[in-house]
């Protein structure tokens, strides 16, 4: 593992706009810096609170602990599968929710053209 920088630099992301956000343009400082030299493990910047591997584990922990005293009561294995889905459903619904949107988009453009054409 690598050392740990005493100067982490803070994320441009904690305040990227919305468009910022949406175009990735917050990280055209690192991709400078990467176009003119290799990147160092200095040049990058710190995690997101939000992102940070101690505040998902306490979270996963709550889940868990709640997934395994329900077991308890019902009287069968915890699921780990189901704490996990409880933790992260909602950033993984988004996420899900963008990827149908691409992939329908291909087929509503098709279908707009074939009723244009079938309406002329």
């Amino acid at each position: 593992m690598l050392p740990v920088s005493p100067e982490v630099k803070t994320s441009p992301l904690q305040k990227a706009n919305f468009c910022s956000r949406l175009f990735v343009w917050w990280l055209n400082p690192l991709f400078k810096i990467g176009h003119k030299r290799k990147l160092e493990p200095d040049d990058m910047y710190s995690v997101l609170p939000e992102d940070r591997s101690q505040r998902l584990g306490e979270e996963l922990q709550g889940h868990w602990d709640q997934e395994v005293k329900r077991a308890q009561k019902d009287a069968r294995e915890p699921s780990l599968m189901k704490a996990i889905i409880k933790c992260y459903w909602k950033s993984y619904a988004v996420w899900g929710m963008f990827a149908f949107l691409e992939e329908a988009e291909e087929w509503l453009l098709v279908a707009k053209i074939l009723w244009a054409e079938s309406n002329h």
